[in-house]
């Protein structure tokens, strides 16, 4: 359980990014329970959306450069950071997860979702893809390098959390905005299966996705050092 320890008007601005499959999901809800009415939620502008601003007119989707808006002091959700024009103060985070067992864990989420009227989503259900073939998909190849964080300086990040290490991810972000997060909260979670256990142990089907997602995997293992 979350208290609201203090107003959230004297809570750090925050931008957060959630990148799939990484407990975004989870940090959400935490970060709703803490910043209350402050609290923004932006998934309206997926850049993983084929349909979305950010692919179908990149240049416009970083020329507006939005601002946050006054009465907001976090925003969290689907979108890449050069999205928003924030000043120096504001806090920035993410969690990153191995993009291997991102994929993994993407195929099997994929697998149980209900069309929501994401063309990505309904292509990989019409064509039955494997694991390997949606890891193919460049929206998800390049989820980290391009989607999410192309171009963007990664050195702004205050705090990119390692997806292993979650509960010390929230933990330092919990000193830097003042506030206990519980880390024991967790919501939309991939569903545990044999399907999916044998999958992340299939070494011969790791070695083919680390092939296809190595430049992924080269900027996860940059960012993530230490």
């Amino acid at each position: 359980m979350v208290t609201r320890w203090k107003c959230c008007l004297t809570l750090p601005r925050l931008v957060s990014v959630h990148v799939p499959k990484a407990g975004g999901s989870s940090v959400g809800r935490l970060l709703k329970t803490v910043y209350g009415a402050s609290y923004q939620a932006n998934y309206g502008d997926n850049p993983a959306h084929p349909s979305s601003q950010r692919i179908l007119d990149p240049g416009s989707y970083f020329a507006r450069r939005e601002m946050m808006p006054a009465h907001v002091r976090c925003i969290h959700g689907h979108f890449h950071p050069g999205k928003f024009s924030f000043s120096y103060h504001t806090v920035l985070f993410t969690v990153l997860r191995h993009p291997v067992d991102a994929v993994i864990s993407w195929y099997f989420y994929w697998k149980q979702m209900k069309r929501q009227n994401d063309p990505l989503h309904d292509y990989f259900l019409d064509h039955g893809l494997t694991i390997a073939e949606t890891a193919q998909l460049p929206l998800v190849r390049w989820a980290l390098s391009r989607t999410y964080f192309e171009g963007f300086d990664m050195g702004r990040f205050d705090i990119i959390g390692r997806y292993p290490a979650y509960e010390k991810a929230l933990k330092d972000l919990s000193a830097r905005i003042g506030v206990p997060l519980d880390a024991g909260l967790k919501e939309n979670v991939t569903p545990e299966s044999e399907a999916r256990q044998q999958a992340s142990e299939n070494v011969d089907l790791r070695n083919q996705l680390e092939d296809i997602l190595r430049d992924d995997i080269r900027f996860y293992e940059h960012h993530t050092r230490g």
